[in-house]
C-alpha cells in the first residue's frame, strides 16, 4: 500500500511546473542522488536525462508503472489523460518515468512518428525529444531503493496508442502508450 501511496504522489507531483517539459535552469538539488559522475554525452540525436534530482526514490515498479528491460519503469497499462499545451505538440500527457540506477539505456519515438510525438523526462531541465539517453545514474541509499522517479510525459498532436522503443544493451522493444486514446488489444 506504502508504494502505491508513492506512485500516486508522483503522478500528483506531476501536475506542477516540473512536468511541463519546459526547461528550468533553476536547479533545486535534493542532495538525495549525486549528478551521474562520468557519464558521457547523449549519443547523436538523443538528449541526457539529468540523473541528479529525482522527484522520488521507490524499491520496484509498482502499479501502472511496468518495469521494461530492467531498465525503466513506463505506464503502459492506463489511458493516460491529455491537456491542451504550449509545447511542441497541442496535448500533453503527464505520467512519471522511472529509471533504475546503475543502467544504460534509451527511450526513442520510431520515426515514423517522430513529426508528431515528442517525450521529456527530468526534474531540472527536461527537453523535449525523439531520443532520450538515460545514462547510468547512481546508486542511492541502499534503504531508499533503486528506481529514480522523474516527472514528465508525452506530447503529441493528437490522442494516439503511440509507440516508444526502449534499449537496455543490445536488446530493444517497442512498447505502447494509451496517450488520451486507449491501445487496443
Amino acid at each position: 500500500m506504502r508504494t502505491i501511496l508513492r506512485v500516486a504522489v508522483v503522478i500528483a507531483l506531476c501536475s506542477g511546473a516540473a512536468c511541463t517539459g519546459k526547461a528550468d535552469p533553476a536547479v533545486s538539488p535534493s542532495g538525495r542522488v549525486p549528478t551521474a559522475s562520468g557519464s558521457a554525452a547523449a549519443p547523436r540525436g538523443q538528449v541526457n536525462l539529468d540523473c541528479s534530482d529525482p522527484i522520488d526514490i521507490v524499491s520496484s515498479p509498482t502499479g501502472p508503472l511496468r518495469g521494461i528491460l530492467d531498465v525503466v519503469g513506463v505506464d503502459i497499462t492506463s489511458t493516460l489523460q491529455v491537456s491542451r499545451t504550449d509545447g511542441p505538440h497541442r496535448l500533453f500527457a503527464k505520467t512519471g518515468l522511472l529509471v533504475r540506477a546503475g543502467r544504460e539505456g534509451s527511450l526513442t519515438v520510431p520515426a515514423s512518428w517522430a513529426t508528431r510525438l515528442s517525450i521529456a523526462w527530468g526534474n531540472n531541465a527536461a527537453d523535449w525529444t525523439t531520443g532520450l539517453h538515460i545514462p547510468v545514474c547512481p546508486a542511492p541509499p541502499a534503504a531508499s531503493g533503486r528506481w529514480l522517479v522523474f516527472p514528465g510525459g508525452f506530447s503529441v498532436d493528437k490522442a494516439a496508442c503511440v509507440p516508444l522503443q526502449v534499449r537496455a544493451g543490445k536488446e530493444t522493444i517497442t512498447v505502447h502508450v494509451s496517450v488520451g486514446a486507449r491501445c487496443r488489444g
